[in-house]
């Protein structure tokens, strides 16, 4: 034992007497960035565990430094003058000379091999960062690791930033809650209060709600588990909105600022300028993530104290003083605050008078934000604008519920679930929907047009869960507003939605009847999004009503119009009403499958409701085409959006329920239960994987322009398109054809569109080399199989 203490390098770490937990990637980082950085800066929010990483770090490289590892602990150094002073007593070294102290150090650390911590590094960032150069450039053998809440600045400095400890999501089993190392560290500083603690069925929704709630930040979890002398922990987690009561109970032997919570708070803010400290206060409205233009739009400007100039400069200095933190590998940064700053923020906030003035804007800048996605709804974008509003959904949920705690605020909470309505339906938020409209409308009894657009978009999601009593409901009330203020508007939505419940119910000739009407009150209004809705909806209902053609046009005028517009959803929409009717007809000659296949490629991918409909019509397809594998594992995908949406099919009515469930009966007795419920589990696993694979019943989409015919081209123009294409090569006009097929002109060119790009060609006269080719091509297929046959007769 002596011989190997004799053999031990000299130094003076700390002895912590905790255990410590997890934190193996950032060990393993931090040992081997030793080996070949001179310099490596540890910083990361107070309390993250910057100190304790930096200790364990030291004492598992202590062999690799005969000259020793030593720890210099900077906390209580005030004065810059005094810095190489305090490196001196913590290294040992005797000041006998009248030469400088960053001189005697240096010369004491010339000809030796050491790791130096400097810890808390942050209230002296400057005179660190100049002394560390000066000894990096007199001393090669020395290593120096430094923990500060920002970097040092220093030529050849690396940086790692320390995290909090991961946090469970939800409240997992008990067995997978301890494998996260916030919750194990909490059991481990738990059981030294209450020998017998453990994570348990009653309370692990408590423990994990704790660790996420403090963020997994080691020094709030520390202080949360001594709490556990006198309280539960379910009590503990209760009482987290007023954490910087609630943790105060440090040990006596830690440094005075990191005995509290409030403490360590307060000398983060210290160490920022007024500035950075009126921009903490005022990111603290910010619920999780932001972008540098909302603090621009809300924190700065008049009445704010800060300048949108200066906001860049502002946020970047408080992510390098760990206040704040960025993501900026996205195309545009994003920023967040850890809820315990964030909370010590509001604190601030609260005491500064702007308090009400910056919520106002916040909620104003993320009202604007929704109500652009929603005026440019019928347009490009459309993915953009649903990804856009996802990513800022606690923003906007923080902006909704400011407005209904607000007195006079309410009409705007009306304004902001109505300009929400394409998140909801047409994005996987219908049951968060439905529950924030039903709220808004308790809240807003008035009966004003605002309410009548609330209540029509509440019926439409309700329609979508499949309630349609609840959707009516809402409706008669919509109605009743509209005669009161004679809006047209509103009354048009009535109609169609009163369609909708009319299709869903079974009655597809009243649904179009319906359509129709609603459609022509809205088209006055100039509302392109509401019109085209209606059209796709309209072309189901006459296509379900027997009246194929008419059916088609309708269909044919959506995707013109959303072509027009750059417009995808309706589009999409209106291409999977088409298809449907060429499959429920037994169209042969239509490619109803490459049709659904080119819908779902303009389906936005959180348009998780229009994926759902494209799986279960590929699926009907492909059964009735016999490819029963193809067909499982569609249904499987279906089953999967449909779950992750809270709806089914059955919502949309009994006809699309039959469809779906004669597709089911059917595959499953050709395959049989196993191989039938093995390819389900498949589809149901991966469902965008098996939506944008082709199947074997169809082409990946239209050939390219100027690319061979092939032999199957003919068969997927529809009727009406062979017809234009016959129509065309005998040099007719569009218009022309329009009188001779008795077809709208606009039908006509919607025709012509797509025929051009079926075959792939760009001009008329390509039209009839086409015809021409497969004319020929369809020829001598059936000489030759008319060769087969009579050679065979010979022989």
């Amino acid at each position: 034992m002596d011989e190997r203490r004799a053999a031990r390098p000299p130094g003076n770490l700390p002895v912590i007497a905790s255990s410590f937990v997890g934190r193996r990637q950032e060990l393993g980082d931090v040992r081997r960035w030793l080996e070949t950085t001179r310099l490596l800066t540890l910083t990361g929010p107070g309390g993250v565990g910057k100190t304790r990483l930096a200790v364990r770090a030291a004492e598992l490289a202590r062999r690799a430094f005969p000259h020793g590892v030593w720890f210099a602990d900077l906390a209580a150094v005030d004065d810059p003058d005094r810095l190489a002073d305090a490196v001196m007593v913590a290294l040992g070294v005797k000041d006998q000379s009248l030469r400088a102290a960053k001189e005697q150090l240096a010369d004491h650390l010339a000809d030796r091999r050491l790791l130096l911590v400097l810890d808390n590094c942050e209230h002296l960032a400057v005179a660190c960062a100049g002394l560390v150069d000066h000894l990096l450039r007199r001393a090669p053998g020395l290593r120096v690791l430094a923990t500060s809440r920002q970097p040092l600045g220093v030529p050849g400095e690396h940086v790692r930033i320390v995290d909090p400890l991961p946090v469970p999501a939800g409240a997992p089993s008990a067995e997978a809650l301890v494998t996260y190392e916030s919750v194990a560290l909490f059991v481990d500083r738990a059981t030294a209060v209450q020998p017998g603690f453990g994570v348990r069925d009653d309370n692990r929704a408590a423990v994990a709600r704790l660790c996420a709630r403090l963020d997994g930040l080691p020094l709030a979890i520390e202080l949360a588990a001594t709490r556990l002398r006198s309280l539960s922990v379910e009590q503990v987690a209760d009482r987290l909105d007023d954490r910087f009561l609630l943790l105060t109970l440090g040990s006596p032997a830690a440094v005075s600022r990191q005995q509290t919570l409030r403490a360590l708070m307060e000398w983060s803010y210290d160490l920022c300028s007024e500035q950075e400290r009126l921009l903490w206060a005022g990111l603290s409205v910010f619920p999780a993530e932001f972008d540098l233009a909302a603090v621009e739009g809300i924190c700065a400007g008049p009445g704010t104290g800060i300048d949108a100039a200066d906001v860049i400069d502002l946020v970047d200095g408080l992510v390098a003083k760990s206040v704040v933190s960025a993501r900026p590998q996205l195309p545009q940064a994003r920023y967040r605050m850890l809820e315990t700053i964030r909370h010590y923020g509001r604190g601030i906030l609260a005491g500064s008078g702007l308090e009400h003035d910056l919520r106002r804007r916040h909620r104003d800048h993320y009202l604007g934000l929704a109500v652009h996605a929603c005026e440019t709804w019928p347009g490009p974008g459309q993915g953009e604008n649903l990804a856009r509003l996802n990513l800022e959904r606690d923003n906007l949920a923080s902006a909704l519920d400011w407005s209904l705690s607000e007195p006079g605020e309410i009409p705007s909470a009306l304004l902001l679930v109505v300009a929400l309505r394409y998140h909801w339906t047409v994005g996987e938020q219908l049951a968060q929907g439905r529950r924030r409209l039903d709220q808004v409308l308790r809240a807003a009894p008035e009966l004003t047009p605002d309410r009548g657009h609330a209540l029509w978009v509440a019926a439409w999601i309700a329609l979508l869960q499949g309630d349609g009593g609840a959707a009516a409901g809402r409706l008669r009330e919509c109605a009743a507003i509209a005669e009161r203020y004679d809006d047209d508007r509103l009354r048009g939505h009535v109609l169609v939605l009163s369609g909708s419940i009319a299709l869903f119910a079974g009655d597809p000739s009243g649904a179009a009847r319906l359509f129709e009407e609603g459609i022509e009150l809205i088209r006055a209004q100039d509302d392109v999004a509401a019109v085209l809705w209606g059209l796709f909806q309209r072309s189901v209902a006459l296509s379900m009503s027997g009246d194929s053609a008419s059916a088609q046009v309708v269909g044919d005028e959506a995707i013109r119009l959303a072509r027009e517009r750059g417009e995808t959803w309706a589009r999409s929409e209106a291409m999977w009403a088409c298809a449907f009717d060429h499959w429920v007809t037994g169209d042969r000659n239509a490619d109803a499958a490459g049709l659904v296949r080119e819908a779902l490629a303009l389906t936005p991918t959180a348009n998780q409701l229009g994926m759902a409909l494209d799986a279960e019509l590929l699926a009907w397809i492909a059964e009735s085409r016999s490819h029963h594998d193809e067909a499982a594992r569609l249904l499987g995908a279906a089953t999967a959006l449909w779950d992750s949406l809270g709806t089914g099919i059955e919502a949309f009515g009994p006809v699309f329920s039959h469809h779906s469930a004669q597709c089911r009966a059917n595959t499953r007795a050709a395959l049989g239960d196993g191989r039938f419920g093995t390819l389900l589990d498949e589809g149901r696993h991966s469902p965008t994987d098996t939506l944008r694979l082709p199947g074997p019943a169809v082409r990946s989409g239209p050939p390219k322009r100027g690319g061979p015919p092939k032999r199957s081209e003919e068969q997927a123009l529809t009727r009406r398109e062979q017809e234009v294409a016959r129509l065309i090569t005998r040099g007719m006009t569009n218009k022309a054809i329009a009188a001779e097929l008795v077809l709208s002109p606009r039908t006509v060119d919607g025709h012509v569109e797509r025929l051009f790009d079926k075959i792939g060609v760009n001009s008329r006269a390509q039209v009839a080399v086409w015809m021409a080719r497969v004319g020929r091509d369809t020829a001598e297929r059936n000489a030759g199989q008319d060769g087969h046959t009579g050679g065979a007769r010979i022989g």
